[in-house]
């Protein structure tokens, strides 16, 4: 096989760890040293060593529970909360208890710093907005009042504080009013529209551009920035991210926007407590990776099959030299039992020479993550088994979204994948198809034979006071054991400590494994999928688009990842816009190709002019 590039280095150097004392920095912009992190007795990391200089992009990659987000906590930890001082380290046995943002891991040995004067964290959580709005330690409690506040009048109240605010006032009114016309911002009413109420989707745009748009921000640490955005955002801010020169720390299932954002790669390896760094795009670094474990996985077969092959005709010639050995012949046949032994003697030193060469080191033996298995068979289709909206006026407590009326008709075995704008209403399809929540006008109308499995964005459907085994038993019916329900949770990715913890406290990607295994279990023939690549690793995701492809039932989606709607080959793709309502478009790659350069003139533009 081809030679695999140099193996990215593994930093659990105990040697090195008593040689970097922390304190003096060297001009990187962030520096992780010796850092060992756990979470209870879970250890996430042990030794690790990495840095970031000014303007750098990283991807934080792993798989789900590994702690990417618990590593992103603790670096904005240890760089400050971005009040100006001067950054701090995050020292050994300091337990983040005491800090009401990340009260869960403890940092057991090594420091992290930087020449970075803050680092701004944005989690997947409901964001704060006192926290980017450089609101003053102690005034947490205008957070509440910002909620009722539209973005302008938020910074207004921020510039108060900070002179800061008043610069960045200015540049997202700018930016407010490019992306109005260009990428259709202005369906969010950004202007009027309280922070509270805004869509997940148009908050998180907001968040993240306010973040990219701040001066003082050194260092950004980005969890899943992507979820909740739609695709014209997704495009925007992977540009934006390149023409804010800021460094940036970026934890994202999505592969597409991981190659188009970064240049360096840090993966936490769950096996080994390892942080493995290396300075290649996330596409090259997968190919490395992959190619690295094929040559380790030959190299050690082959080194175990010359072992038992050589220690197979050691053995033969150990027993031929015994035999030989115990030859006692006759009186008149002393030259055959001289030449046996002979032979014998012989035999035996081919057998000692033999066994010296298997004194070799043994190569280590490749270690196998546990196999995700997503099954998905639903049950037969009968004849009862579409979906419809009849001229459905879309919307919420009595007031409607500024779409018109919407019909679609869905039947047995279709795929329809749905695009469109943050806040234009998509999710609102979705719940409106499934009867979640009824139309202000016209009908909805869902086959009595269709029994739906509705993977929501936030997980509401999952009792968080339940545990796992506990909700998966209950789905049932009692028709499966408790063994049986904690095994099928497992083949979905769940470790046996999440499968029997509250649901309250599994993340993201474990409430969605959750979900999944639930589908598998009820033998669902519908799927509504509102973003389901969300939170979920980069296998879990494969696994998924490779189950959807054998799937046979209904599958109604809508995603802004690019890779995943490619891969579910939709047999139609509608995109809700506004002014038209749902109007079929030709592919997700023509909808992609309308916007992306006017995603990236808007980035340039606006960073430019700053």
């Amino acid at each position: 096989p081809p030679r695999a590039p140099p193996p990215p280095s593994r930093s659990r150097s105990r040697s090195c760890r008593r040689r970097l004392q922390p304190g003096a920095w060297t001009g990187m912009a962030l520096e992780l040293r010796g850092l060992s992190l756990s979470v209870g007795s879970a250890r996430l990391l042990e030794g690790a060593t990495a840095r970031a200089c000014e303007g750098q992009r990283v991807a934080l990659v792993g798989r789900n529970g590994s702690g990417k987000s618990t590593l992103l906590r603790a670096i904005a930890e240890g760089l400050g909360s971005g009040d100006g001082v001067a950054p701090r380290e995050l020292l050994p046995s300091s337990s983040s208890s005491s800090s009401s943002s990340s009260p869960y891991f403890t940092v057991g040995a090594g420091s992290v710093g930087g020449t970075a004067a803050s680092a701004l964290f944005v989690g997947q959580d409901a964001p704060r907005w006192g926290d980017l709005l450089l609101l003053p330690y102690g005034a947490s409690e205008e957070e509440d009042d910002l909620l009722r506040m539209p973005v302008s009048d938020a910074l207004d109240v921020a510039a108060c504080y900070a002179l800061e605010a008043a610069e960045l006032a200015e540049a997202w009114r700018d930016l407010c009013s490019r992306a109005d016309s260009a990428l259709g911002w202005g369906v969010a009413r950004y202007g009027t529209t309280p922070l509270g109420e805004l869509s997940p989707g148009s908050a998180k745009r907001a968040y993240l551009a306010l973040a990219l748009l701040r001066p003082g921000a050194g260092v950004l640490l980005l969890d899943e920035p992507t979820n909740h955005l739609d695709l014209p955002s997704v495009l925007w801010l992977q540009h934006a991210i390149l023409a804010s020169g800021k460094t940036v720390v970026t934890v994202s299932h999505d592969a597409e926007f991981l190659d188009a954002v970064a240049d360096h790669v840090w993966e936490i390896d769950d096996q080994e407590a390892a942080l493995v760094a290396s300075a290649s795009t996330y596409s090259a670094f997968r190919h490395a990776r992959q190619l690295a474990r094929e040559q380790q996985r030959a190299a050690y077969e082959a080194q175990q099959e010359r072992h038992q092959r050589v220690s197979a005709a050691a053995s033969a010639l150990r027993a031929s030299s015994a035999r030989g050995s115990r030859y006692a012949g006759t009186d008149n046949d002393k030259m055959q039992r001289d030449f046996k032994r002979d032979r014998a003697g012989r035999s035996a030193h081919k057998a000692k020479a033999m066994e010296a060469s298997l004194n070799e080191p043994l190569l280590e033996r490749p270690k196998e993550a546990r196999p995700l298995h997503i099954v998905l068979e639903p049950l037969g289709s009968g004849a009862d088994t579409a979906m419809v909206l009849d001229e459905c006026t879309l919307g919420y407590g009595g007031v409607a979204l500024p779409v018109p009326p919407i019909s679609l008709r869905i039947d047995a075995g279709d795929r329809v994948a749905i695009v469109g704008l943050n806040g234009v209403g998509k999710s609102s399809v979705l719940r409106t198809l499934s009867r979640e929540v009824a139309p202000i006008d016209g009908e909805a109308r869902v086959g009595r034979e269709l029994r739906l499995g509705n993977l929501t964005q936030e997980h509401e459907t999952l009792p968080r006071d339940r545990t796992p085994r506990e909700h998966m038993v209950a789905l049932m019916g009692g028709e499966v054991s408790a063994f049986d329900a904690g095994q099928e949770l497992i083949r979905h990715g769940l470790t046996l400590r999440q499968v029997d913890c509250p649901i309250t406290e599994l993340n993201p990607g474990g409430r969605a494994r959750a979900l999944l295994a639930g589908f598998a279990g009820r033998r669902v023939n519908a799927l509504i999928l509102d973003e389901p690549s969300n939170h979920l690793d980069e296998e879990a995701v494969r696994e998924l688009v490779s189950a959807l492809g054998v799937y046979t039932g209904i599958v109604v989606c809508v995603s802004h990842d690019r890779a995943f709607l490619r891969a579910l080959a939709a047999h139609r793709t509608f995109e809700l816009t506004p002014h038209g309502g749902l109007r079929e478009v030709q592919s997700v790659d023509e909808y992609i190709d309308r916007t992306d350069d006017a995603a990236k003139a808007l980035a340039e533009a606006c960073h430019k002019r700053r």
